[in-house]
Order: C-alpha cells, then sequence, then structure tokens
C-alpha cells in the first residue's frame, strides 16, 4: 500500500485581533516530502502516529504539505490558498492508493470560512474514485459537503487531546480497510443545532464528553454485533469560530454504503447520538466565578497549591496572551511569596528586561496592546529574574517530543509574583515550559495560567486544585458577549 498524507491543522479564533500569516506555520509546522516529515518521528501528534501505523501495516508513506500553526485568529486567504493548492496539485500524490488528511477542522480565512472543506472538494474532483479519510479534532466544524466528499473520519476522543497519534492511527486503519477492499466509505453528518461550551468538557473523569463518548463507542459495539462496519465520532465545534457552519454534531462512518441495512444503520446511530448529546448539553454550561470574587477569597490560605486558569484568553482557545483581567485581579489579591504568572506575549517587555540585564529594574506596561477591548495595559514595576532563548522540547503527554520556540522570554518579579514574558504565543501547558524559566511547578504556591482543559494533561495531579476563572477575552464563558455575525444566536444559547 501507498499512503499520501498532508495536513491542515489550524483553530480559528473569530475575536483575537490578529491574523495568522507564513509566519505563524513556519514557527511550528510547514515541511513537505517524505525526508522532511521523519521530524515527526516518535512524537504524539498526528504525524507521529502515520509513522507508527505505517511500520505496523507495511504501508509506504508519501508526504506532501504538512503545515500547522498554533490556534490563532483567521488566516490569511494567501496563505491558505498557497497550501491548499500545494496539496491539491502534487504530483506525487498521483501514484498513492488512498490520501489520509490531518485536519482540525476549525479553521478559517479571511475569506473562506471552511478552508478544509475546500481542501477536500477539490481532491475528490482530481481524485474521484480515490478513498479518501481524514481525521480531526473533537473542536472541529465539518460541513456536508466535507462529510461527503470523504470514505472516513475519526476524531479525538480524549480532552486534554493526548490521543492525537492514535486518532491517526485509527483514520489509517479506516483507509487501509477501504483500500484493501476496493471499495468506498460514505460519512454520515448529523448536527445538533447547538454550540457546546468546552470548559466542562474535560474526558479525564466524569463528566458529560466522557459519557457521550462511551455512547458513541456502545453504538458502534451494536453495529458490530449485527456485522455492521461503523465508526461513531462526536465533535462539539469550536465556539469562537464565527462561521454559519458551527455547530455540535456526530461523524459516523460506513464500511459499507452499498449495503441498505448498513446505511439504516449508520444513520440511526447518528441521529441517537445528537439525541443524546442534546439531552446532556446542560451539564456543558459553564459557571465560572470572576477573576476578582475568586482571587477575593484566598483560598490558598488553607495551605493547599493552587493553579488558577484563564481561560478566556488561552492561546489554546486563540487567546493572544495579552488579556490583562487575571493580572489585574492577581496584583491585589495578597498571593503567597514564590507565586507565578504564566504569561504574556510581549516582545517589546522582553526587549526592555534585556535592556536592563539579570537583576535589573523595570517598568512595563502588559496587557492590552494588541486590543484593548478587553482591558487596558497595566502598569507593573520589577526585577528581570530570568532570561532566556525560549527554546524547549515538549516532554508531556500532549504533543510530546514537538520543539517549541518562544522567542526571546523574560522572568520579571512584581512583589510576591514572578510574570513570564515571552516574544510568541503558546500555551503553558507542558513541564518543560516552567523548567526553562527557572521555574518547578510542583514548588510553586500559585499558578496563575492563561490556560484550559489541556493544562490538566501535565498538571492535573501536580496542584491541589485547579480553578477556571472568568476575565474579558476572546474566548470568554459568556460568549454571547462577543460580537457574533454569522454563528445563529440561537446556537450559543448554552453560553449565556
Amino acid at each position: 500500500m501507498k499512503i499520501g498524507v498532508a495536513r491542515l491543522w489550524h483553530e480559528a479564533n473569530s475575536f483575537t485581533p490578529t491574523n495568522i500569516g507564513l509566519g505563524h506555520f513556519q514557527a511550528r509546522e510547514f515541511t513537505s516530502g517524505t525526508a522532511a516529515a521523519q521530524v515527526f518521528r516518535g512524537t504524539s501528534v498526528e504525524t507521529g502516529g502515520v509513522f507508527r501505523w505505517a511500520e505496523r501495516a507495511r504501508a509506504e508513506l508519501v508526504f506532501s504539505r504538512l503545515a500547522a500553526s498554533a490556534p490563532g485568529g483567521t488566516v490569511e486567504q494567501l496563505v491558505l490558498d498557497r497550501i491548499i493548492g500545494e496539496i491539491v496539485e502534487d504530483p506525487e500524490l498521483e501514484a498513492v492508493d488512498g490520501l489520509y488528511l490531518s485536519l482540525h477542522g476549525a479553521c478559517l480565512g479571511t475569506e473562506d470560512l471552511s478552508p478544509e472543506t475546500t481542501l477536500v472538494t477539490r481532491l475528490r474532483a482530481r481524485f474521484p474514485e480515490l478513498p479518501i479519510v481524514a481525521s480531526f479534532d473533537m473542536h472541529c466544524i465539518p460541513t456536508p459537503d466535507l462529510a461527503a466528499a470523504l470514505d472516513g473520519a475519526t476524531i479525538y476522543r480524549r480532552y486534554p487531546h493526548t490521543d492525537m497519534a492514535e486518532t491517526a492511527e485509527r483514520a489509517l486503519d479506516l483507509l487501509s480497510a477501504l483500500v484493501r477492499g476496493g471499495a468506498r466509505g460514505r460519512v454520515t453528518l448529523a448536527r445538533c443545532g447547538m454550540v457546546l461550551p468546552s470548559f466542562r468538557m474535560g474526558t479525564d473523569g466524569p463528566g458529560p464528553m466522557t459519557e457521550i463518548e462511551a455512547l458513541a463507542l456502545a453504538e458502534e459495539s451494536k453495529a458490530a454485533a449485527h456485522g455492521v462496519p461503523i465508526s461513531v465520532y462526536p465533535f462539539a465545534s469550536f465556539a469562537y469560530a464565527d462561521s454559519p457552519e458551527t455547530d455540535s454534531g456526530v461523524l459516523v462512518t460506513n464500511l459499507a454504503p452499498m449495503d441498505a441495512d448498513a446505511c439504516r444503520m449508520a444513520d440511526a446511530s447518528a441521529r441517537r447520538l445528537v439525541s443524546d448529546m442534546r439531552r446532556l448539553s446542560g451539564d456543558f454550561v459553564p459557571d465560572l466565578p470572576t477573576a476578582e470574587a475568586f482571587l477575593a477569597t484566598r483560598p490558598w490560605r488553607d495551605g493547599r497549591r493552587w493553579a488558577i486558569l484563564e481561560p478566556s484568553d488561552n492561546p489554546m482557545s486563540g487567546g493572544a496572551g495579552d488579556t490583562p483581567g487575571l493580572l489585574a485581579a492577581a496584583l491585589g489579591a495578597e498571593l503567597p511569596e514564590g507565586s507565578v504568572f504564566a504569561f504574556f506575549d510581549d516582545p517589546e517587555a522582553v526587549a526592555a528586561a534585556q535592556i536592563a540585564g539579570l537583576g535589573g529594574a523595570v517598568s512595563l506596561t502588559l496587557g492590552g496592546k494588541l486590543d484593548d477591548r478587553f482591558g487596558a495595559p497595566i502598569r507593573v514595576d520589577g526585577t528581570v529574574d530570568r532570561l532566556t532563548d525560549g527554546q524547549f522540547a515538549n516532554t508531556g503527554p500532549m504533543e510530546t517530543g514537538i520543539s517549541v520556540s518562544l522567542g526571546p522570554t523574560a522572568v520579571v518579579r512584581v512583589g510576591p509574583l514572578r510574570i513570564i514574558v515571552t516574544s510568541s504565543c503558546y500555551s503553558p501547558n507542558d513541564p518543560q515550559y516552567f523548567h526553562l524559566h527557572g521555574i518547578d511547578p510542583d514548588r510553586v504556591p500559585v499558578l496563575l495560567a492563561k490556560a484550559k482543559n489541556h493544562f490538566r494533561a501535565s498538571f492535573g495531579d501536580v496542584f491541589d486544585a485547579i480553578a477556571q476563572v472568568e476575565t474579558p477575552g476572546p474566548a470568554m464563558a459568556e460568549a454571547t458577549r462577543l460580537p457574533f455575525r454569522q454563528i445563529p444566536r440561537e446556537r450559543l444559547e448554552l453560553s449565556r
């Protein structure tokens, strides 16, 4: 078997003030060709799973363009056009037996509101009979045209997304079955008519998404008992991608689309799971205290070590590392000595710290620089505690082995608080992020972080307690306060 592989992975937040350019992809992942792709061998992202699967299946891999950017704003259309064009027109794909696409599913262009649909439908037009299978993030926004153009689909089942590689392997198992059987598959899309908030969506313990994933697997088992090969994957959509297609639902792959009974069973499974998702939708509704109210209680007084998260500016939700709400609340909260704030993306502040040097005094304005809709900049006076080159590799369970460049960084001490300032926007979700800055997470009494559910993958057992608090930002819990133009308002009712 010769399998083609291509990747377009980006999650777009419509309310983040900056667009994503080519440099954002180049900073994270922008390569092509089988030799270049070797850098992902042994990692826990989808491309790492591809290598693992190929060794097991004894398949030959042909890598086209692999492009991934950290979540952020919408992608400049010329950049998307280039990536899509390179994949669709790649001559190396002419000789493959099947095509695997690693997609996020919630990418938005400055013009094209569903570039994944554009990519897949153009590939289908070029290869009308080729089996094409894709994997998606749990927060994807699949469209009817996208589903119709695919032969199979898989979606992350875990949140935090520690099963990226496994999701790719499951997609490739579907693709292999189609190739070996000389058949085409069918993907059924069923939607709920609502956007599910992600604040209570974790699957690392009891909760509504854990129950929904179990129900999806039960649907697969029911079908298998009747000899019907289907795969059932719920998706939650991404609430901050302002698209008319933004909706939660289910993708069901049927590997026997010519069998009428199999088609009926696949469609029935999709309908039942959508009904279950609607039934459980109220359990997703967040009830976050404001940062000011929560910090005013000083929950660390009993000696417990706390991580207090600011999901409204979480980079993995498209935040820009720029909102001042949590820092403003923290500065008046009588934090214990050794507390840490992670982070602000502010190259100018880092440059000022470099000029001052280690131990030097600095006066900085932090937050509200890219966009003051969510709060004005805050003035702080402190001393430079540490300077770094911003280079590390992830060692935690999510995106293991991926190299990260924060650009030059600084740690500035302001009273009892150490504030991390970076030159690029990257979530503080990995232990090496903190070790780079001379910080041992096991010894931090209070960590204030621009993070959300993915934080728990590495730190769920490190802190005695973890809380999420509400502040104004591009990914705030009360999403209806944001200026949506495309998503029908009734789909956002759960976010009130």
